[in-house]
């Protein structure tokens, strides 16, 4: 699974780190597993979750044209937008 999800990941990093990276994984749910059982499976999971959500974002909008920070500005006042009018009725 975890393979799958490098696809999100820009190519060009896959292609050099790829394999290092799904060695590093394996490494951390065994390390987790045994420390911590599933517990500690979820929290590679969330790392990882993390990790792809901010490397993918700021590689795609960069694709674009805009950085992670005003995309995440943007967002925030998109929410802010869409709050004050709806959110309050």
């Amino acid at each position: 699974m975890y393979g799958a999800l490098l696809r999100l990941y820009p190519s060009t990093l896959r292609e050099q780190f790829g394999d290092e990276m799904i060695e590093v994984f394996r490494d951390q749910m065994r390390d987790a597993c045994e420390r911590d059982g599933w517990v500690g499976r979820m929290g590679v999971w969330g790392c990882v979750g993390g990790e792809i959500f901010c490397t993918a974002l700021s590689s795609r909008l960069q694709i674009v044209g805009i950085s992670l920070v005003s995309g995440l500005a943007a967002l925030g006042l998109m929410c802010s937008f869409f709050w004050a009018i709806f959110g309050q009725g």
